[in-house]
């Protein structure tokens, strides 16, 4: 039977994919990982609606059928029951909605929006105020009570929705606006202008156009100085809204949660230090380093960029520092110190799309470099080198240690494995594009996983890249740990299996200083002259080099107190994404978030873009859709099992779970893959992260306009980001069934379940992101998009999308928030 004929037979199957289908669908490299065993049962099963066996929660029956009926979707999903020759009368038309979509039956409550303010009203030094950009959110018990603590981290401010919603709150912040000048057309991303406040005139031009570089003398000059305090002042107020919350909430009567508001012990720490501590005692907050690089640092005061994070059986909270290159430097010299020639590069960044500056309000889309023009008041600029790492923080007393065992990259998220008699394991993943899968492994065991004296744990161990091997099919394969240690041996860097032909690896040029160097045919250096640079900065042939020979600690450093190895290592871990290139970890498809499986342990990874950047891109062995020639190429989920099903193992296997993509591509209908959380019955929970340059961008499949399956417009056909639940068990596992769909440009992010599932908490972020606030002059527009049906064939659907945002309001004019969501379901 031909493909095509398959596509029908799989199309007409009552679920929509027949079991050859879903084979075929995931890939036999799945199917092997899957046959390993069947997944055990966690919790006891309720009666559904209809009388079948569900969950705790009865969400999902116990053979991984959902017990709701879909909300409705853009384009074709794998469960379908309709017939396929309904796709394009039912798909004919499709009209975004501006709000949270749940099935039928199911409700949301608003827990926390960008502002609040939490703590006793009579007590200012109490009060909080809650973050902005909430992403990772995650829920513990507060012994010896009736509460709970929820954990929410604070990503980084979009500057459209964040400077109206300030105003509307009465905040007049130094105001930015950007502008593309036809006379300096050579500015390709557009020029702006700072104001002191919104109404000030005149603005003052940044020199470079859209970014002015503060490290330079003679640009810093030019500065007039209420424009420098300017920058400084909103700079402030950005680095202040990032960073994580800490709310004291209570169950409701219905299973959900909400925040007990005037609780004493709310905690807020932003980049520059903690909310609610009383002034004068910053010296002593109980932040601090531990592990091999803290000989380097002094005490962090503050965490920011944090994306999704992780929890320990202890009952601490993990957060992760991701994207701080927006805001400081994050290369450091082969000593480990800050590059002495770094570019400091302040302002406002364009939303750019197909290489062109789109500008849909006046304001620019980011502000970078915050971190740089923070003044010396607010601790500014600060050192990169602070961020970038997981930090534990106790709810309880504030305490927060950043663990630089765990290495420094870009931090998604963290997923521990902690199991009485073997060591704690940490599985973490670079989001990059080309970055790494990380594993770290504790030097000692765990006696009692819920033993607060376990965070020591994270102070000594190994830190582990992956490196993947594929089988013939490209589809699974077997893989290897290889130690981020001194002693391990260099190995030449292959490029050309990248899809953009190129890698960055660190640059040891004579008479340089640091930091990365891109490789590859149309790189800086080809790989044979890198080679030779790695070998004469040595002094040693490159086949007889290791990691060690790549660092220079300074022996004033930690004042003879640190051997030399040790140094290496704290070195090598700060600088954690090139080394692991250097040593042959594999370039992957940006590995978003990766969780542990409650029952048998595996590892599921959400890599959410095969994509290519600047910084790098995957290896095609491994990910062989990044060649941007089809649908699957934003992003899968993977699954790998440890070897013996240890911890500690130095070996695995792995296999692809389930794919982005259109139907008629054997995709599962979704598109870039992020955060992921298993219910108590061990399902796969997923949302999306569509970029939202892309969500829904009209579609035509036409060359020249990025808009061809593959390239990165594509995916404006998938519609808003989205969450879907994905059996891990039973006839319909890694078949995607769709849940919720989000809000107009928002990132749905940070989902966690109640133990008893009955609620799930949500993260609305970034909603109105690229048009702002939704306005009732221009609410919405009508674009088309050229879809697949099941089978193939192409058809046009008219969709009507809202320009911008008012979420959580429903009222057009209204600046959307991001804000935390509690959705229950109603009784029978």
């Amino acid at each position: 039977m031909s493909e095509h004929d398959d596509t029908k037979t799989l199309a007409s199957d009552e679920l929509g994919l027949s079991r050859r289908g879903f084979l075929r669908y995931v890939g036999t490299g799945a199917a092997a990982v899957l046959g390993a065993g069947q997944l055990g049962t966690l919790t006891g099963c309720a009666a559904g609606p209809d009388g079948t066996a569900t969950v705790a929660g009865g969400w999902v029956g116990q053979d991984g059928t959902p017990t709701w009926k879909p909300p409705g979707y853009p384009l074709p999903l794998p469960g379908d029951p309709q017939p396929v020759a309904e796709d394009r009368n039912r798909l004919a038309s499709y009209t975004v909605s501006d709000g949270l979509v749940l099935p039928e039956g199911f409700d949301y409550r608003v827990m926390a929006r960008w502002g609040d303010q939490f703590g006793p009203a009579a007590d200012p030094q109490k009060r909080i105020t809650y973050g902005y950009n909430n992403d990772f959110t995650a829920l513990v018990e507060i012994p010896n009570s009736e509460d709970y603590w929820l954990f929410v981290n604070h990503e980084y401010v979009s500057y459209r929705p964040w400077q109206a919603a300030a105003l509307e709150d009465g905040v007049d912040l130094p105001y930015f606006s950007l502008h593309v000048d036809p006379e300096r057309p050579e500015l390709t991303r557009g020029v702006v202008s700072v104001y002191p406040q919104r109404d000030a005139s005149p603005g003052w031009e940044l020199p470079r156009g859209h970014y002015v570089n503060l490290a330079d003398d003679e640009q810093s000059a030019l500065i007039p100085p209420e424009i420098r305090a300017a920058m400084a002042r909103v700079s402030e107020a950005g680095m202040s809204a990032q960073g994580i919350s800490v709310l004291r909430v209570r169950r409701t009567a219905d299973g959900g949660f909400q925040i007990v508001e005037e609780a004493e012990d709310h905690r807020r720490i932003t980049a520059i230090g903690a909310e609610n501590i009383a002034p004068g005692a910053e010296g002593a907050l109980p932040f601090a380093f531990t592990g091999p690089a803290a000989y380097l640092l002094g005490r962090p005061r503050g965490t920011f960029c944090n994306c999704s994070g992780g929890f320990t059986p202890w009952g601490t909270f993990l957060t992760c520092e991701e994207n701080i290159q927006y805001q400081v430097n994050e290369e450091v010299s082969p000593a480990g110190q800050p590059r002495e020639r770094r570019r400091m590069r302040f302002g406002g960044q364009p939303t750019r799309i197909n290489g062109k500056v789109v500008q849909p309000t006046p304001e620019p889309a980011q502000i970078n470099g915050m971190g740089y023009a923070l003044d010396a008041s607010s601790g500014g600029p600060i050192d990169g080198r602070e961020y970038g790492w997981v930090a534990e923080v106790d709810p309880a007393t504030g305490e927060m240690r950043k663990h630089t065992a765990l290495g420094r990259f870009r931090h998604e998220n963290v997923a521990i494995r902690a199991e009485a008699g073997k060591p704690l394991a940490a599985y973490m993943g670079d989001d990059r594009r080309g970055g790494h899968v990380w594993k770290f492994v504790s030097s000692e065991p765990v006696t009692d996983p819920e033993d607060p004296n376990n965070s020591r744990l994270f102070e000594e161990g190994t830190l582990y890249v992956a490196r993947f091997e594929a089988s013939a099919n490209g589809e699974g394969g077997t893989g290897s740990w290889i130690p981020l240690e001194p002693g391990t041996p260099l190995r030449r860097p292959e490029p050309e299996h990248c899809a953009a032909s190129h890698m960055q690896m660190p640059d040891r040029a004579d008479g340089g200083d640091g930091g990365y160097v891109e490789i590859g045919p149309e790189g800086d250096l080809d790989v044979e002259s890198w080679q030779e640079q790695v070998a004469a900065f040595a002094d040693t042939p490159f086949d007889q080099c290791t990691l060690g020979d790549l660092v220079r600690p300074s022996a004033g450093d930690a004042d003879g107190e640190v051997a030399e190895e040790d140094r290496q290592r704290g070195i090598l871990v700060m600088d954690a994404f090139v080394m692991g290139n250097a040593v042959g970890g594999t370039p992957t498809a940006r590995p978003e978030d990766l969780e542990v499986h409650p029952a048998d342990q595996s590892v599921y990874i959400a890599f959410t873009d095969a994509t290519d950047s600047s910084d790098g891109s995957p290896d095609m062995r491994i990910f062989p859709d990044s060649h941007r020639k089809n649908s699957r190429q934003y992003g899968a989920v993977f699954r790998v099992v440890e070897d013996a099903n240890d911890p500690a193992a130095t070996s695995f296997s792995w296999g692809k779970f389930v794919a982005s993509g259109e139907i008629a591509e054997l995709g599962g209908g979704f598109a870039n893959a992020d955060n992921l959380v298993f219910d108590p019955e061990g399902n796969l929970w997923m949302v999306t992260d569509i970029s939202t340059s892309a969500l829904n961008f009209e579609t035509t499949r036409e060359e020249g306009d990025g808009t061809r399956p593959g390239e990165k417009q594509f995916r404006g056909v998938f519609g808003n980001n989205a969450m879907f639940m994905i059996p891990t068990r039973g006839p319909q596992a890694g078949v995607p069934h769709l849940f919720a769909i989000g809000p107009t440009e928002c990132e749905i992010c940070g989902p966690t379940f109640s133990e008893d599932g009955r609620s799930l908490i949500l993260s609305i972020q970034h909603p109105g992101e690229l048009n702002g606030v939704r306005s009732s002059e221009a609410p919405d527009e009508t674009r088309d998009q050229v879809l697949s049906d099941r089978q193939g064939e192409l058809f046009t659907q008219q969709r009507k999308v809202p320009l911008g945002s008012n979420f959580p309001s429903s009222e057009l004019d209204k600046a959307p928030r991001p804000c935390i969501v509690c959705i229950t379901r109603q009784e029978a």
